[in-house]
């Protein structure tokens, strides 16, 4: 991972402009996973909604944006747009891939090697369950 802060540039919205935070090796691998992940929620909802009998395990879509009695099908498309919305944020090089959404630190690149979609540090995700 590389990166750094330069705050003596000019910013339209009075935001810092931050350097890359990863190299394109690192940040092409992540995207390899990301888009492997996008692919089996997508053939997930694919059979979900050809009525396939398909074994999903629950436990592996994220509760955080998941509201309580929604049905497969909604929470396989959350997750899917949540996979793509990471996918996003790395394309446009924003600095909030790879930092946890709720307190902001960084996830570290073992974390992001295993789970480039990861959106949470491990405390805010014990916290939401």
């Amino acid at each position: 991972m590389i990166g750094f802060e330069d705050c003596s540039l000019p910013s339209s919205i009075g935001i810092c402009i931050m350097a890359l935070r990863f190299d394109e090796q690192t940040r092409a691998h992540y995207r390899a996973g990301i888009l492997r992940k996008g692919k089996q929620i997508a053939e997930a909802l694919a059979d979900v909604l050809a009525g396939k009998e398909r074994r999903i395990q629950l436990r592996e879509l994220p509760a955080s944006g998941q509201k309580p009695g929604m049905r497969l099908e909604e929470r396989l498309r959350a997750y899917l747009d949540h996979v793509e919305a990471c996918r996003a944020l790395l394309d446009a090089s924003d600095d909030r891939f790879g930092r946890c959404r709720r307190c902001g630190v960084d996830l570290g690149e073992l974390a992001l090697a295993e789970m480039p979609w990861a959106d949470r540090c491990p405390d805010c995700a014990a916290e939401l369950g």
